[in-house]
């Protein structure tokens, strides 16, 4: 990784990356040393329609894309010229089409709970402890394949219709090229024997499910060209026709890649909506907590442990804590507390579906401990900006290596506090690698090694990634947080049986309630 930025002025030739987020979809065009020449952002609509049930429209998805890339085209300087487009984008979920190219319904997402039962059942069985054999890591319920279980059995008319399922990223590379494909880090769970990095769809027999063994789109390594932008496409997003098109790769090792830890043996952390905690390692690892993807790249594996905890509690922090708009308005009052803030202790889960990283429980929900009058709003402000802290700590500390130096990236790193609170939980160095579209950036380097502009993928990230920022551990600290993160473990251990009697009492009185 380089120090500092690699230059100014853009290069002739551009790569455009693609990142189709959760809550966001950004385009940027990136010149071969990773400065950004031009970008548009797009904010994104999720719909509920039942508890646990979180979708999107796929038509909406693509529209929005296209609006990005257009708007980055017209952009960019008269000496810039795309090269080719990358895309990553959220993971997992189910985004299926018919055999036509047209979604089956509206897009499953990665964060839906409504397969959990189903998952259940297969433990109960033993079935996940054969598809863990088999790919080395158990599905989670917004994955594609107990999604496509749940849409067998709840919906059999929109499963008769499924030709192809494909991700989120995928879907936009269908939409640009007419290519049904995925990668490997997408194909990885549950789908890949994890010692031949190949299909083994006799996991579709294991669920009951045979006839959706044709589903699974064509198998591509994430630097391989799959095809070219249609005349279409074309047509929709400014792109010239004929522009060549890879891959691309999940968004978790895209930040990865992007945050320049691929090579170095680091730790990449993503703060968002939710937080990401990685490793690049080689082959397949025996631990079983985090997902496991294969890369696809140099033999290298991605070991992921993804947590619904993130900025969220800063949000919900920022309204009902501080009584503020703004979120640099919770920090400043978090900041005037002391660390440990005098005894109250937050676990930041505040999902509606529960935890899944480094422990699953969709009971799981955010709470304070400790609490006394003698507390007041800094008190608790400085509690969530711990507690969010520490949890990124409990994920690192179930990751199969001990690196020594953390790469923050997502827009929690905006925080001045959230980073330094950080090395001092993990009492390691932390950097911020500069840029802030590091999934945008970690597909520009695989679309430029792709295109043979690099010959290694380690050659690509210290040409194309550069730090902005540093943070080192406070010695007078670290041994405060060092003392609160047992106890953060020890009471989300025990409370565990409270999570799950809270959750029937309430399931209780929501099916009976009161009259009058």
């Amino acid at each position: 990784m380089t120090e500092g930025e690699t230059g100014t002025e853009s290069e002739r030739d551009v790569l455009v990356a693609v990142d189709v987020g959760t809550t966001k979809i950004k385009t940027v065009a990136f010149d071969l040393r990773g400065s950004a020449v031009a970008s548009a952002t797009r904010e994104t609509e999720t719909a509920t329609p039942e508890a646990g049930h979180t979708e999107q429209s796929m038509g909406q998805a693509y529209a929005l894309t296209a609006e990005t890339i257009g708007e980055v085209v017209e952009a960019l300087p008269a000496d810039a010229e795309p090269r080719g487009v990358g895309v990553t984008g959220q993971g997992d979920g189910l985004w299926a089409v018919t055999s036509e190219g047209d979604p089956v319904r509206p897009a499953i997402l990665w964060s839906d709970s409504r397969a959990a039962e189903i998952l259940d059942a297969w433990d109960d069985a033993g079935t996940l402890d054969d598809i863990v054999a088999q790919c080395g890591s158990a599905p989670y319920p917004g994955m594609s394949l107990p999604l496509l279980a749940w849409l067998a059995r709840e919906e059999p008319a929109r499963f008769a219709q499924v030709e192809t399922i494909l991700s989120c990223k995928d879907w936009i590379t269908y939409r640009l090229t007419d290519e049904r494909v995925t990668d490997h880090s997408e194909a990885t769970v549950p789908y890949l024997d994890q010692s031949t990095g190949e299909y083994d769809r006799s996991v579709f027999d294991l669920v009951g499910l045979p006839e959706a063994g044709d589903v699974l789109p064509e198998l591509v390594a994430p630097t391989e060209i799959v095809g070219s932008v249609t005349e279409a496409a074309a047509a929709e997003t400014c792109l010239p026709e004929g522009l060549p098109v890879v891959a691309g790769l999940f968004d978790v090792p895209a930040s990865g890649i992007g945050s320049g830890t691929a090579t170095t043996g680091g730790t990449a952390v993503t703060l968002g909506t939710s937080l990401t905690h990685q490793v690049f390692v080689e082959g397949p690892q025996s631990a079983r907590s985090g997902i496991q993807m294969n890369l696809g790249i140099d033999g290298l594996w991605t070991y992921a442990i993804g947590s619904n905890a993130g900025t969220p509690s800063f949000d919900w922090a920022t309204e009902t804590v501080a009584d503020a708009d703004d979120v640099t308005e919770l920090e400043a009052l978090a900041a005037a507390a002391p660390a440990g803030s005098d005894g109250v202790c937050y676990h930041p889960y505040l999902s509606t579906t529960g935890e899944r990283g480094p422990f699953v429980d969709p009971d799981a929900r955010g709470q304070f401990i400790g609490l006394t009058p003698a507390h007041g709003s800094e008190h608790l402000a400085r509690a969530v900006y711990e507690g969010l802290s520490l949890a990124v700590r409990d994920c690192v500390e179930h990751l199969p290596n001990d690196a020594s130096r953390v790469a923050l990236s997502g827009g929690g790193t905006r925080s001045e506090l959230w980073p330094q609170l950080i090395a001092d939980c993990l009492d390691r160095p932390v950097v911020v690698p500069a840029g802030g579209e590091l999934g945008a950036k970690g597909v520009a380097v695989v679309l430029a090694v792709g295109l043979d502009e690099f010959a290694s993928l380690e050659e690509a990230v210290e040409q194309m990634v550069s730090v902005d920022r540093r943070y080192s551990p406070r010695d007078d600290v670290v041994p405060t947080y060092d003392a609160l993160y047992d106890l953060y473990v020890d009471v989300r251990e025990a409370i565990g049986d409270v999570w799950t009697r809270r959750a029937e009492t309430y399931r209780s009185l929501r099916s009976s309630p009161p009259r009058g």
